[in-house]
């Protein structure tokens, strides 16, 4: 049976250019608001069309 996991440095790319392989990085607080908020506005127009 062959090997298929990466190895650490695979996924987590290379420290010194910031290029990452795997998951993105969580937003800070703000931006996370921020986009909740965003999220929460569009829904309300969308559902506001459908009535």
């Amino acid at each position: 049976m062959a090997h298929h996991h990466k190895s650490n440095k695979q996924v987590e790319g290379d420290p010194d250019t910031g290029h990452g392989r795997g998951l993105p990085l969580r937003p800070d607080d703000d931006e996370l608001e921020r986009r909740t908020e965003m999220d929460r506005a569009e829904l309300r127009a969308q559902q506001a069309e459908e009535v």
